[in-house]
């Protein structure tokens, strides 16, 4: 097979060898960039496995769920997990082998061509500011949280946040929207100013000291390297961020919260709110601002995402219950997703259209009687099968499953 590498830096044709076996009434394959060994039979189970293991590789069961390994992607503010990202800085793999590979190959029978549903975790420092999030807006890109952990030295009323639009009660003060977005954009401009100033003095504290330019650093080093900077700078720093977040509007978040982010809706997660993230395969953003270096990028785009941005208020959906236990979290035209709880010696049972990503919350669940689904452990589920889900442990346990919506409800 010829797979077209477009996520490598420089995209490139790989040859891919394949092997398919069909054995009572399950579907393996093998694939390799690599010859087979010379003399290679492949015509049971048996005989697959001993060829895996001399090429170090797993053989893969298509017809059981696929289980998502994980990438970790450092950000400035903390890291990334990604469990179904394909691109450049990282690609998500089933038992070593590249998503996209597995695919590719086979991506008509497991229901999915193209890039699939992205789940990934972010995880922010705790430290304020420098854990809170890019204040964001994407065009097409649409997202939904499920907060899974807040960090209590952070936040120890257990009461986390998330910058999510703008301020109501100060735009009402406006005599237009327009007169609110211009001193916005001032208020951002004047911000900006000292934040360069502050982001050249640390990007020659990292130089001297080793570091690249584009490295993230760990909170102990970005503190020690701040502590190193003119406390009036710092003050003044703090003081007109404050000013410019002022314009911002936060919600409070509790585990179990659900967030969803319609594009054109600036946000923020806040330092210490750690989150399960399902999102479209987009990789577009417009950053109205940050509370430091943007490693990835030499400017903000507020000039352009404000004259987009929704500035009325608007809030996320609430979650919509389908039946007791079972809650429609997030509907989209791209997809969905559905928060599943079970109690000990409940189950529940799926008949799957289009596949699924699915991923465990809290609690053990079990997946046909033989996969465990934990907390933050994920699974592929091909289309067109059939789904039983059982909690057999002592506690209650929850599941968020989302789908693609090729025919939006």
């Amino acid at each position: 097979i010829e797979h077209y590498a477009n996520y490598k830096s420089y995209p490139t044709l790989l040859k891919l060898n394949v092997i398919l076996l069909h054995e009572e009434d399950q579907i393996y394959t093998l694939i390799s960039q690599d010859e087979f060994p010379a003399g290679t039979d492949a015509h049971n189970l048996e005989n697959l496995v001993t060829v895996a293991e001399k090429i170090g590789q797993e053989v893969i069961c298509l017809t059981k769920p696929l289980e998502l390994e994980t990438v970790n992607i450092p950000k400035p503010w903390g890291q990334e997990v990604w469990y179904s990202g394909i691109e450049q800085r990282g690609v998500s793999t089933v038992k070593g082998l590249p998503l996209p590979w597995l695919l590719d190959v086979f991506g008509d029978f497991l229901g999915c061509t193209g890039a699939p549903i992205l789940l990934k975790i972010l995880d922010p420092f705790p430290d304020t500011n420098l854990g809170d999030l890019y204040f964001e807006m994407h065009e097409k890109k649409i997202e939904v949280y499920v907060v899974t952990q807040i960090d209590l030295n952070a936040w120890p009323s257990g009461s986390g946040k998330i910058r999510y639009g703008f301020n109501q009660d100060l735009l009402n003060t406006f005599s237009s929207h327009k007169n609110f977005t211009d001193s916005y954009r001032f208020a951002v401009a004047e911000y900006q100013a000292i934040r360069n100033k502050i982001d050249t003095l640390i990007k020659s504290l990292k130089k001297k000291n080793g570091f690249l330019n584009k490295d993230p650093l760990t909170p102990d080093k970005y503190n020690k390297f701040l502590n190193q900077i003119d406390p009036e700078l710092k003050l003044k720093e703090e003081q007109l961020r404050q000013k410019m977040y002022s314009y911002t509007a936060m919600h409070d978040l509790k585990v179990g919260d659900v967030v969803t982010v319609a594009p054109m809706v600036p946000h923020s997660l806040q330092h210490g709110v750690r989150v399960v993230e399902f999102q479209t395969p987009h990789y577009e953003r417009h950053i109205l601002s940050f509370g430091q270096e943007v490693l990835t990028q030499d400017h903000w785009d507020t000039e352009k995402a404000i004259q987009r941005a929704v500035i009325k208020n608007i809030a996320p959906q609430k979650p919509e219950e389908i039946t007791q236990g079972k809650d429609l979290i997030a509907n989209f035209d791209a997809f969905k997703v559905i928060r599943l709880r079970l109690n000990p010696g409940e189950s529940d049972f799926m008949e799957i259209g289009n596949y699924k990503i699915i991923i465990g919350v809290i609690g053990e669940i079990i997946l046909n009687n033989s996969t465990k689904i934990r907390a933050e452990k994920a699974f592929f589920l091909a289309s067109n099968s059939t789904v039983r889900l059982n909690n057999s442990g002592s506690s209650p346990a929850t599941v968020l499953i989302a789908e693609e919506n090729r025919h939006p409800l």
